[in-house]
């Protein structure tokens, strides 16, 4: 069976593409900030244009609205995201996206006012949110077993290669009216996915959990493996089936001979239930966090899903461009840039390393030299130690990227059980886009009112997560669930 076929990969390139959107919007304000807000630099009067001002005036805590709202638009999108995945399919799901996805870059685009700008980053932050729940589930089941990582990886990569974009777009367009072309471009990126969306097919594990759905998971595994031998494959689903107590594949052939056999029974059900969200819908958030059975996970998840936005990456990921240019007046921005460079690459190597070095040895480390970077970039920021900062927010972020950027939502399926993991992932989710509205919202508030002593906070917060981390957080490499949680009966993990 082949693995890496020319159009799995067009498959899952149409599919990341929802990510890169995601990863766009997230950077897409930083660079262009001082322009488009009328900040800073000499603009023509707002009023004198007949059609759209050259600017929108907005002080430092209406433009941390308008980029954190993003953030809460990304909850409700994640939010509902898995129910319709569930109940139309990933693909049609995408496609439906699109439309979140291309609106929202218009409103933007074509904004007069702050009210546009926030409903229009709103609509956008849906779409990311959706992206977010749809896509990886997409990437895992269109890919072989041997290439799963690698599809895994590519939902990250794609994301912070959308960021890379945005920053290389605004060294060249934060202009008057450059920056409106900034905020258009992500509909022109949804226009190419909604149409290579529609060249796709259907996750073939998707089409196998529906009824009758067995001759089109068939077809569309075939397109996506290009061979007509995919008996192996769907062989293993039976056996998935088989461990889940579920009734297995049933093509209309096998069927029909039942029928004629006079088989008494013969049911309708799914063979393989690959759902984004739990199959157990009687299983609830209230029945995860009132159950003593996971406690132990739940302090995992909440303490990983909060220190990775608290940690203050998304402070460097929307703002770096204003935190450096009081520093760096001129080259403020080709800094960012290599900021998402060092991202884009130091993502790669934390693919290479989670399964060789593991995941708690990875937080550590992220958590402590976050810190460490932290610490130092606030005091090069307050004594104007130009080449420190930028060494030091580089590491930041290359930092982040190595441990805190991946696992917290890699480690959920390590440390809860499958009738739990889905929901645990809402609960993850939830967390982590709540705590990034705060940090994106009151970052830009607090860094004009202490200026570099920001980042003291982050540092003093991530030191006392590198101790919880290292106390709490168990080592997941190549274990079980069950082997995790006998490593839970001490207080203490080595």
């Amino acid at each position: 069976m082949s693995g890496l076929t020319p159009y799995v990969i067009f498959v899952s390139f149409a599919a990341v593409l929802g990510s890169f959107q995601y990863g766009y919007h997230i950077g897409e304000l930083n660079t262009p900030q001082s322009i488009m807000s009328c900040q800073g630099v000499k603009i023509p009067n707002p009023e004198d244009s007949e059609y759209l001002p050259p600017c929108i005036k907005m002080n430092a805590a209406q433009f941390a609205f308008v980029t954190s709202v993003f953030t809460l638009g990304g909850l409700v999108g994640s939010l509902f995201a898995s129910r319709v995945a569930d109940s139309q399919g990933r693909r049609k799901t995408l496609i439906l996206n699109g439309i979140f996805l291309a609106l929202g870059p218009l409103v933007m685009g074509f904004a007069t006012n702050i009210t546009a700008l926030v409903i229009g980053r709103a609509i956008a932050g849906i779409g990311s949110g959706v992206v977010t729940v749809v896509v990886p589930a997409y990437l895992a089941e269109i890919s072989t077993l041997e290439f799963r990582g690698t599809f895994g990886v590519m939902n990250q990569l794609g994301i912070v290669c959308g960021i890379l974009f945005s920053q290389v777009e605004g060294l060249y367009l934060s202009t008057i009216p450059g920056w409106r072309l900034i905020l258009l471009s992500g509909f022109l990126v949804s226009i190419v996915q909604t149409t290579f969306l529609l060249f796709s097919v259907e996750s073939p594990r998707f089409l196998a959990s529906k009824p009758g759905g067995y001759n089109s998971a068939k077809r569309a595994l075939q397109k996506l493996r290009g061979s007509i031998e995919v008996e192996d494959e769907l062989s293993g689903w039976r056996q998935v089936a088989s461990e889940e107590g579920l009734e297995g594949l049933i093509s209309e052939e096998e069927r029909e001979q039942n029928l004629e056999n006079n088989d008494d029974v013969i049911r309708e059900s799914p063979a393989v239930v690959f759902h984004a969200r739990n199959s157990d819908e009687n299983f609830n958030f209230w029945k995860l966090i009132s159950n003593p059975h996971y406690f132990p996970a739940l302090k995992v998840l909440i303490l990983a899903q909060l220190t990775q936005q608290l940690s203050g990456v998304n402070g460097v990921m929307f703002y770096s461009t204003s935190i450096l240019s009081k520093i760096f007046p001129t080259m403020s921005d080709l800094i960012t840039v290599f900021i998402s460079i060092v991202n884009v690459f130091m993502t790669v190597v934390s693919a290479y390393l989670i399964d060789r070095t593991g995941r708690r040895t990875l937080l550590l480390y992220s958590s402590g030299l976050m810190g460490l970077c932290s610490a130092i970039l606030a005091l090069s920021l307050d004594n104007n130690f130009g080449f420190l900062s930028a060494i030091s927010i580089i590491g930041f972020v290359a930092a982040f990227a190595i441990g805190l950027g991946p696992i917290p939502f890699l480690i959920i399926p390590e440390i809860f059980d499958t009738k739990a993991t889905a929901t645990a992932a809402s609960l993850g989710l939830t967390l982590n886009w709540f705590s990034s509205f705060l940090v994106a919202f009151l970052f830009p508030i607090l860094n004009e009112q202490i200026g570099g002593n920001v980042f003291f906070i982050f540092a003093l917060y991530l030191f006392m997560a590198f101790i919880a981390i290292k106390r709490f957080v168990p080592e997941t490499k190549a274990k079980t669930v069950e082997e995790v949680w006998r490593g839970w009966t001490g207080k203490v993990i080595d």
